[in-house]
């Protein structure tokens, strides 16, 4: 091959090495997504070194070669990134074995088509070699099997771009520097792209700058910000699933999130996030109240829910952005009534069993009793019958009657009838 250094070339080359650098570190570090990731970013280099070869090498058949062996970049950056973003928002029950194998078919067609285009032509029908004093590059036209990948691509990149600038919304009230890096790094693909297929650029193809720069970002973004731990990836099956009220608030105390449960039972929906929670709470004096307060935990009683009067046990947690300054709260309110209801019950019945206990009388200690007449002699020093002082100090009455000996003994000629 005859090679040419040009600056292009250069540029291209130092966008790999930047890539490589993402792929080591990115390799060293488990997070959601990161195979995805990782593939994501090799497909850039690839795509990136291949074009700084391109650039390199002088005749036009070199040049085509390098451009063909991209493709083992350009077809993997589409569905790579789209799944990267799934896991990331916390959608990995979207990435299945099927859904993935559905995922690459176009991609690894294409792969075929541009590696064997010299046989049919459906990728690119003609090309031609442009002089120019910058270096040498190829202009290509671009035929069907091209076409159907880009507007693939675009599709996958459409999708994903929703999701990461939705997820970039959610971010922005608590952490505005994230939110913006990754809204930045949602755009710049598009932009390298559209600038290259619209023919604006002609000269140099900017995608894989653009793909390279964009994962740089959000690696740097997840380092220096703690970006997957801003929002817990697994969102849609913990935050909105879990019957605890989560509310979520900014440093304003404005909502920042709420949870279905809370959207429930406070009778708000998703268009109260934003609004003040002051207003928002407003049917809630308790709640804001123990949101004002410096008290981290509380029992609240909510009125007026469908449900009736409800306790909850109400905790918070202050948040701080990475220069620990304030950056929010998040609420979480747990229903206690079965457990207030049973701790009332079992407070009723102590209450009733010292009652019952006070009211019970009983007979202790060393009694005096008369060893002749059986008299007992009491508090005051005074003999009493013992009929009187045992009516006296229990609950105890007497009736009369006699028993066989005595019968025998006062009345010897009558028979005690049996009884």
């Amino acid at each position: 091959m005859h090679w040419q250094f040009t600056s292009f070339g250069l540029l291209f080359l130092g966008v790999t090495i930047i890539a490589v650098a993402v792929i080591i570190q990115a390799w060293q570090r488990s997070f959601h997504g990161d195979k995805y990731f990782i593939l994501f970013m090799i497909a850039a280099a690839i795509w990136a070194f291949t074009g700084s070869l391109e650039w390199f090498v002088t005749y036009a058949h070199e040049k085509a070669f390098w451009s063909q062996v991209s493709y083992l970049g350009i077809v993997n950056v589409a569905p790579a990134w789209f799944c990267f973003t799934l896991s990331y928002c916390g959608l990995q029950r979207f990435i299945t074995k099927r859904n993935v194998a559905l995922l690459w078919i176009i991609p690894v067609v294409t792969l075929f088509l541009a590696l064997t285009n010299a046989w049919h032509g459906w990728n690119w029908p003609s090309y031609s070699l442009v002089l120019d004093p910058r270096g040498n590059y190829m202009y290509y036209e671009h035929g069907p099997s091209f076409w159907v990948l880009t507007v693939y691509s675009y599709l996958l990149n459409i999708v994903s771009s929703i999701i990461l600038l939705r997820q970039s919304g959610k971010l922005f009230r608590l952490y505005q520097t994230q939110s913006m890096i990754l809204f930045v790094a949602v755009v710049i693909p598009w932009i390298g792209n559209i600038l290259y297929n619209t023919r604006t650029v002609v000269i140099l193809d900017l995608t894989p700058v653009a793909f390279t720069f964009t994962g740089a970002l959000i690696w740097w973004n997840m380092r220096r910000f703690s970006l997957f731990d801003v929002i817990p990836v697994a969102r849609e099956s913990l935050f909105t699933k879990i019957k605890e009220l989560f509310i979520v608030l900014d440093a304003q105390r404005q909502i920042v999130d709420m949870n279905e449960s809370a959207q429930r039972h406070f009778s708000l929906t998703s268009v109260a996030i934003g609004t003040d929670s002051h207003k928002a709470f407003v049917s809630w004096p308790q709640l804001q109240a123990f949101i004002s307060t410096q008290e981290i935990t509380a029992e609240l009683l909510f009125t007026g829910s469908s449900k009736g009067d409800r306790w909850f046990s109400a905790t918070k947690t202050e948040l701080t952005d990475p220069h620990n300054n304030p950056a929010g709260m998040i609420v979480i309110c747990r229903d206690i009534t079965s457990e207030k209801s049973t701790l009332f019950e079992r407070e009723q019945l102590i209450a009733e069993l010292k009652g019952s206990l006070a009211n019970v009388k009983r007979l202790t200690g060393l009694l005096s009793i008369c060893a002749s007449c059986k008299k007992i002699k009491n508090e005051e020093g005074d003999w009493q019958q013992l009929e009187a002082y045992i009516t006296r100090h229990t609950d105890a009455t007497f009736s009369h009657g006699i028993c066989p000996d005595c019968m025998a003994k006062i009345y010897p000629g009558v028979k005690q009838r049996a009884s």
